[in-house]
């Protein structure tokens, strides 16, 4: 009786207007980066400013080091946070010498929504900047990037992708990657690519993993090289066919 009167609960309540599940006819895809038309290229030298109030210049702030390049808005309450976060705990132990910065693409924001934001996720490292630009110079970094979004008056936030654009020491857009819970992994191979011949003490780790990971741009993330992972199959192979014939008890020949 119990269940049946739960079910009828239910049915009740989504069957009361406004209360159903309205369906959407927005296509996420259209968010997604076409990395054909932006991969190799440069982001222009737009300015931001700093949560101390100092302006910078883009591509003089981050030459000599590659920079994981963050765009969000400081007064979003969902994914942006979230992505930050995932980012500082994807890059705590990196022991690389690069920067992360977080620049808003919301004009409206100002530096006490930048701080505001900036306070909610406690101890920041270093070599990370947070920003804000104005309207025009917003508009050229995005476009430069591929970055689209708009602001949903009806559900009062903007839509946008998700995704970390990793910008060589000279300002080439190297890799794009996708989601809001980024990898340590991936981090560290998408900095080792924006490195380019950069020679650091990590690089030899990170060229090894850069051979045994390759990049796959319909998921946004870095799989098993198909190469190594064969070559190692092969390998184990042959090690153990010539382990069992050292192995294997020999007859002997009778006269």
């Amino acid at each position: 009786m119990l269940i049946l009167a739960l079910l009828l609960l239910w049915v009740y309540a989504f069957s009361m207007p406004g209360m159903r599940e309205i369906p959407s006819y927005f296509d996420a895809s259209l968010m997604r980066i076409d990395e054909s038309k932006y991969l190799g290229n440069y982001v222009p030298d737009v300015t931001f400013m700093d949560e101390k109030g100092r302006s910078h210049s883009l591509l003089r702030f981050i030459k000599g080091k590659p920079t994981a390049l963050i765009l969000a808005y400081y007064t979003c309450d969902s994914a942006c946070p979230i992505l930050v976060k995932g980012t500082l705990d994807a890059t705590k132990n990196l022991d690389k010498d690069f920067r992360v910065l977080v620049l808003s693409f919301d004009r409206e924001d100002t530096l006490n929504s930048l701080r505001a934001f900036k306070l909610k996720l406690g101890n920041v490292p270093k070599n990370w900047t947070f920003g804000i630009m104005k309207g025009e110079d917003i508009k050229k970094l995005t476009s430069s990037i591929g970055y689209r979004f708009f602001y949903s008056h009806k559900d009062k936030v903007f839509v946008h992708p998700n995704v970390i654009t990793f910008l060589s020491p000279k300002g080439e857009i190297v890799r794009y990657l996708y989601g809001i819970s980024p990898k340590e992994r991936d981090v560290r191979l998408a900095i080792a690519e924006a490195e380019g011949s950069k020679i650091t003490r990590n690089s030899f780790v990170d060229l090894a993993f850069l051979v045994c990971y390759r990049y796959d741009p319909n998921t946004g993330k870095y799989g098993l090289n198909p190469t190594v992972y064969f070559g190692l199959a092969g390998f184990t192979l042959v090690s153990l066919t010539l382990a069992y014939a050292f192995l294997k008890p020999k007859r002997e020949v009778k006269t």
